[in-house]
């Protein structure tokens, strides 16, 4: 992996998400050329995997590589969370409960 800093391709102030700890973050101004910069994660044939972070950036090879562990332990955690909601019965209300929700509150 590797992150260069480069122009936004977005218009304005636009926020992206990291993709290492999945924080929205905001282009940083450049004070030589006034322009947006974004900091973009390439892999090793040279194609974007996405943006990072100043705070992932500023945390150097160890620091992303523990912001990645915890993002993983979340999704995980995440994943495990929503299997455990498929393999549960699932009721959902007729249609005519449907109808008595609608009636109600139109009235």
């Amino acid at each position: 992996m590797k992150i260069v800093w480069e122009p936004s391709i977005y218009v304005g102030n636009a926020p992206v998400f990291c993709t290492i700890c999945g924080c929205r973050s905001y282009p940083v101004r450049s004070r030589q050329q006034n322009q947006l910069l974004l900091a973009i994660i390439y892999n090793d044939r040279g194609v974007a995997l996405g943006e990072a972070c100043r705070d992932c950036v500023a945390g150097g090879t160890e620091g992303i590589r523990s912001r990645l562990q915890e993002r993983i332990q979340s999704l995980e955690a995440k994943i495990s969370e929503l299997k455990t909601f498929a393999e549960a019965d699932i009721q959902t209300p007729s249609l005519e409960q449907e109808f008595q929700v609608y009636r109600s509150d139109a009235s």
